[in-house]
């Protein structure tokens, strides 16, 4: 299953799965993913799942004329075929885009200590 994380200093505050065809981003309350910040548009981005006839599926974010632009990895988009640990930008908020697909699963993630007392984190 894939799914995008809110982030917020690099630590997760939301999650939000791709369980449908189309995940809605936006200021209007009734996207999918609703954030309420005057910089995001009311129908800001969208992410879709594209489901080819053999194999896993594939996830595209498209920028939908927002304002301030969708932002992959740092680089403005219009449109764009999402990776695993791609950093997602929509105005202020970041996501991680996590392809559950394609994490490898011998790999043990490392814990770090965040500057919170007693909080703990992966990078992963």
């Amino acid at each position: 299953m894939a799914m995008i994380v809110q982030l917020h200093e690099g630590v997760v505050i939301k999650k939000f799965e791709l369980d449908k065809p189309k995940l809605r981003i936006g200021r209007n309350p009734d996207s999918d993913i609703f954030i309420d910040d005057g910089v995001v548009s009311a129908q800001h981005a969208v992410i879709e799942m594209k489901q080819p006839s053999k194999g896993t599926a594939e996830y595209y974010i498209k920028d939908l004329g927002s304002t301030n632009s969708t932002f992959v990895n740092g680089t403005q988009i219009t449109s764009k075929k999402l990776e695993h640990n791609d950093i997602i930008r929509v105005g202020w908020n970041n996501f991680k885009f996590i392809d559950e697909t394609k994490k490898d699963p011998d790999k043990t993630a490392k814990i770090h200590k965040s500057w919170i007392p007693g909080v703990y984190y992966t990078k992963d």
